[in-house]
């Protein structure tokens, strides 16, 4: 599908990466889409795309959601399975805006700015999580669409200094949203929208027994069921979609947008096992008023690579950007600063990359040594799962491979530092110092996130290793494999394989990560000159 509109066919996934929750807004020149971030950070991506298909990361809502221990890692606290949910977009009358809801903080959050890639953001924080919202504007009124098994609505006021706050309590639309269903998972998920005579909801449900099914609940005022408002619910797409070797479990959960020539896509999504949630692209014409959807695109085979293109796994130098991203641009921005930790540091890394968790600005660099990301231990971790400061890409299906080069000349006794297949049931290469002594050793998890096999260490004198992770998740293989060179030239297997496997108690899927940390003294650092991402048969020379 061009700029304006026409019609193209294409592969499905459209991102062969986890991008949950996908939300779609067309300002007349661009798309712009956001989704779900958990517990990473920067929080909120904002993506672009000019066809729906190839999709650029330009900014995120804010540097980090919140301040909190929990969603900093501190005080043995993490936000893992938590953090923020199902962010909604809007463009209205010349501004953007986005809503997203935190189980973390309890609290729901809405931003807005008149220029969504260069800011500056107002912040506003509501007291209380609705779940899965959507942004409704209705002429001059703004609500927030919400919940599980049920709709509520709840309206929003605008004060002087342009931040929202609730105006009043919520009022509960629909009783039940569950359509055709008596178990299972309740519909959640709501987009929310006014098109013609009716407001839609469109919801995800997912019967016990059956597939992910989106529905929409409709009606031409929003007067509660109670009151005696009329509103019908359907299901309106029930359908899977084989991914490189894999079944697919129903294409849902999703809002709708009309392109520059009228016609209406969905961008939905899938799960892809422990490569986690995928857009989906379905076209959506109209009956009576109620949306249809068409999934007719080719299906990706296990050598085929998907139709977009992203910049979501992308190689980099750690040269660093001379200015802060613009979502540093908020206007109360001092709200998020409430230390050094989270104080801009100088430094300012390539939108790709996000933090697990918050990070601690004190404790990594791109200008203690320019051309390289510097990672300095600034507390004491047991494991990766704790460890601060662990910066991350998304996996790419079908496969994908990721390659640092190492410096490790900094670290002191009880340091790890290397290269992770990042989730619960992560397995990581890596260096590791005992003794004055260095090592290269690959570990991996079991399903709790404790360490189940450690390979024979490997005695390492040299200063600088390069570190290779592997994902291949064709015909559901799901298996990481890890390797180390001195060379870039001849790469050596350590360990075993990682199965991996897709945990709700992280409910993201696998990233690589890179990460350094201390299980004995604080101030020791790595320097990674150089990260190489690509497909499995990804170049790792400098």
């Amino acid at each position: 599908m061009g700029r304006g509109g026409r019609a193209t066919t294409v592969a499905d996934p459209v991102i062969f990466a986890d991008v949950p929750d996908p939300d779609v807004v067309f300002d007349g020149r661009h798309y712009y889409m956001v989704s779900t971030t958990m517990y990473f950070a920067p929080s909120v991506p904002i993506m672009r795309s000019s066809d729906l298909v190839h999709w650029s990361i330009v900014g995120y809502t804010g540097p980090i959601l919140d301040d909190t221990d929990a969603l900093a890692l501190r005080d043995g606290r993490s936000a893992y399975g938590r953090g923020s949910w199902a962010a909604s977009i809007r463009y209205h009358e010349g501004m953007y805006y986005v809503s997203v809801g935190s189980l973390t903080t309890d609290r729901t959050y809405v931003y807005a700015t008149p220029s969504i890639e260069n800011g500056p953001w107002t912040r506003s924080v509501l007291d209380g999580y609705a779940h899965d919202q959507s942004l409704l504007f209705d002429d001059e009124d703004v609500y927030l669409v919400y919940g599980g098994g049920v709709i509520d609505l709840r309206r929003l006021r605008r004060d002087d200094d342009g931040t929202f706050a609730w105006d009043g309590p919520a009022t509960r639309l629909v009783e039940d949203a569950d359509v055709d269903q008596t178990s299972g998972l309740n519909a959640e998920g709501a987009h929310a929208y006014k098109i013609g005579d009716h407001y839609y909801v469109f919801m995800i449900e997912w019967p016990t027994g059956g597939i992910r099914q989106e529905v929409v609940w409709r009606s031409t005022s929003l007067t509660p069921q109670s009151q005696g408002g009329v509103w019908e619910g359907r299901v309106v797409l029930s359908q899977a979609v084989p991914v490189a070797g894999r079944p697919g479990d129903g294409v849902a959960q999703g809002g709708v947008v009309q392109a520059a020539d009228g016609q209406w896509y969905a961008m939905l999504f899938q799960d892809e096992g422990p490569l986690g949630r995928c857009p989906q692209l379905a076209r959506v014409t109209w009956d009576d008023g109620w949306p249809s959807y068409s999934l007719d695109a080719p299906v990706i085979g296990a050598g085929a690579p998907p139709a977009g293109a992203t910049d979501l796994l992308v190689s980099d130098d750690f040269d660093n950007h001379p200015a802060p991203a613009g979502y540093w641009s908020t206007t109360n921005a001092a709200t998020l600063v409430s230390s050094d930790e989270n104080a801009w540091n100088g430094s300012s890394l390539g939108l790709s990359w996000q933090w697990n968790h918050n990070p601690d600005n004190r404790f990594w660099s791109l200008t203690d040594r320019p051309g390289h990301l510097r990672l300095t231990t600034g507390s004491i971790a047991s494991s990766i799962l704790d460890a601060r400061n662990t910066l991350t890409q998304r996996t790419y299906g079908p496969a994908s491979a990721a390659a640092i080069s190492l410096d490790v000349s900094g670290m002191k006794d009880g340091d790890v530092a290397g290269l992770a297949a990042y989730q619960q049931k992560y397995g990581y290469v890596g260096v590791e110092m005992t003794d004055g002594a260095r090592r290269l050793v690959m570990r991996r998890a079991d399903r709790q996130g404790h360490v189940a096999f450690t390979s024979a260490p490997v005695p390492l004198t040299a200063e600088t290793v390069l570190l290779r992770v592997d994902v291949d998740f064709r015909d559901a293989a799901d298996r990481a494999t890890f390797a180390y060179s001195l060379d870039g030239a001849t790469w050596t297997p350590i360990g075993d394989d990682l199965a991996m496997e897709y945990s709700l108690d992280h409910f993201t899927g696998y990233r690589f990560a890179i990460f350094c940390y201390a299980t004995a003294e604080t101030g020791g650092h790595v320097d990674v000159d150089w990260f190489r991402a690509g497909d499995a048969t990804v170049g790792t020379r400098a």
